[in-house]
């Protein structure tokens, strides 16, 4: 996917200029910050997930930002008052073939965490196995009863293959993973000021069909107020031990040829 790194100047919203970018690695503290302020130990990401993403597919990543100001006291032309950006509200999103979100998708793939300081499990995961059909079984138990090997059912062999996990570059849906606001400037708008502005960009992209997101059922409203995402019901997702239910946003059909390669 090409940068998008272009900003986004709405009208000024209450006497505060703000604007959108995209997040890069060199974000990773305000992002940080603003993530664990935002969420419960159990449901925030990561850093290593924010690493992950930020270095994949840090285009997927946008922030709401506005510049410090000097104090209100400080004489006019004597000071070296230098302006910092104020991380207001980001997005974090990546890029599946499933038409919502996912364990898997939230996940990083499993030979790259190492690389982004995650912690390695001891054993890699256990792929389930397609189920034996009566032939299998009983050649299993006396191997002269059979000689021939029984054929797998299709079917099963394709319910154990494991879902990708991670960002999938030519994937059609755009996951977001975390969408927040800092608690200072919260009953400002500005959560739908950048949802809307992230969805028009990934729409007019062209590289996918859809966003999706997963949220607690009574934030559905923070979506819906947008006109964009409709409630698809409960979520497969039990992250955090918690029940999520999915919001899909439906736009249109990725041109052909763009966006099929995958990224490592």
């Amino acid at each position: 996917m090409q940068s998008m790194a272009l900003t986004f100047h709405p009208k000024t919203l209450n006497k505060m200029s703000v604007y959108v970018r995209t997040l890069t690695i060199n974000d990773i503290d305000k992002i940080l910050e603003l993530e664990n302020t935002c969420f419960s130990e159990a449901e925030r990401a990561t850093p290593a997930k924010f690493r992950y993403r930020l270095t994949v597919c840090g285009e997927l990543s946008h922030g709401l930002f506005t510049l410090s100001k000097p104090h209100p006291d400080t004489p006019k032309g004597v000071s070296d008052f230098q302006p910092k950006e104020i991380l207001i509200a980001m997005i974090s999103a990546t890029k599946t073939t499933t038409p919502v979100v996912t364990e898997a998708a939230m996940r990083i793939p499993h030979d790259l965490l190492e690389k982004y300081g995650a912690e390695v499990p001891a054993t890699a995961p256990v792929v389930s196995q397609p189920a034996q059909n009566s032939e299998s079984a009983q050649t299993a138990a006396d191997p002269q009863a059979s000689t021939t090997a029984a054929v797998p059912d299709p079917k099963l062999v394709k319910e154990s293959t494991p879902p990708p996990e991670g960002h999938i570059e030519h994937g059609e849906t755009v996951c977001i993973h975390s969408l927040c606001v800092d608690p200072t400037y919260r009953q400002n708008g500005y959560s739908q000021v950048l949802l809307k502005d992230f969805c028009q960009r990934m729409k007019d992209a062209g590289l996918s069909k859809r966003i999706a997101l997963i949220c607690l059922k009574e934030k559905t409203g923070v979506y819906t107020k947008s006109q964009l995402f409709r409630y698809k019901g409960n979520s497969s997702v039990t992250y955090a031990g918690a029940s999520w239910v999915d919001m899909v946003y439906e736009y249109t059909t990725p041109p052909k040829g763009r966006g099929a390669a995958a990224r490592a």
